[in-house]
């Protein structure tokens, strides 16, 4: 198992405060002016991107495949999702509906509260899932293995899916003709109604693989974190709760369409029809 000493906590430690830093010196006073707790998502990818960046820049060593591959990806996909939500909050100009639902549970006082319930929460859940990409980006180098390529294939696999899923609800929301009241149920979501979520579980397995093939045993925490957040609590809840309420088809599409995971024959038929 790699070792671990000091000076990795403290490089650990300088590159969790570095993107704590942003969530609650910056992003908490804008969304209190802006009266939008939803700005908090801007810094979840882009913060997780920082922190690697900053781990590898202080770690002063050459990288190993498995280093590179943990970075890399995660710098990827933290930039890639800052933009979407970037652009995606400019386009609609208006609170997500589940910072509008916390706003109304923690109201009075919900300016000051966010700083607890929504920002610090995040920076620290940000270190959390982010905790097996830094420690491998630390770790020696050491020849790759099978779980090394699984994972980078699984890492590559889940960031496309991710990306794919943003773009089609994003073309969806601006299409002419469609309404408030839409419901998009075309391409992935024509297989499952979370795939961005999905996606993003499959990303971290991918990077729980590598930091495994970098011999820490303790790899899938993170990746378990993730998912559990995005199933259970955070993710698919409430946004499910939101649709429920403001579409009135979502009960039929859910009776029909798996949350995360395809049917087998939804994908077979669909093979058949590229095929054919």
């Amino acid at each position: 198992m790699p070792s671990f000493d000091l000076s990795d906590a403290a490089i650990l430690a300088y590159a969790w405060g570095l993107a704590a830093a942003g969530f609650l010196l910056a992003l908490w006073p804008l969304s209190v002016a802006l009266r939008d707790a939803s700005v908090v998502d801007f810094w979840w990818g882009p913060g997780m991107a920082l922190m690697a960046v900053a781990a590898w820049v202080l770690a002063g060593s050459p990288m190993g495949a498995h280093a590179l591959a943990a970075a890399g990806l995660v710098t990827v996909w933290g930039l890639r999702l800052g933009a979407a939500l970037g652009a995606r909050r400019m386009r609609e100009a208006h609170e997500d509906p589940r910072y509008q639902e916390l706003r109304r549970a923690w109201d009075p006082g919900f300016w000051w509260k966010s700083l607890f319930v929504v920002f610090a929460l995040q920076a620290l859940l940000q270190g959390l899932v982010a905790l097996g990409a830094l420690w491998t980006v630390l770790t020696p180098a050491s020849p790759a293995g099978g779980l090394w390529l699984a994972g980078v294939i699984a890492a590559a696999a889940g960031l496309t899916v991710e990306a794919a899923a943003d773009r089609q609800l994003d073309r969806f929301k601006t299409a002419a003709g469609a309404t408030s009241g839409a419901l998009c149920r075309d391409g992935l979501r024509a297989y499952v109604r979370f795939p961005h979520y999905a996606g993003e579980i499959v990303f971290w397995v991918g990077i729980a693989l590598i930091a495994l093939d970098a011999g820490l045993w303790w790899a899938p925490a993170p990746a378990a974190l993730i998912a559990a957040l995005l199933i259970k609590v955070s993710g698919a809840p409430m946004l499910e709760e939101h649709l429920e309420r403001t579409r009135p088809d979502y009960a039929a599409w859910a009776a029909e369409t798996p949350a995360f995971v395809p049917r087998i024959a939804a994908l077979r038929a669909a093979a058949r029809r590229a095929i054919g």
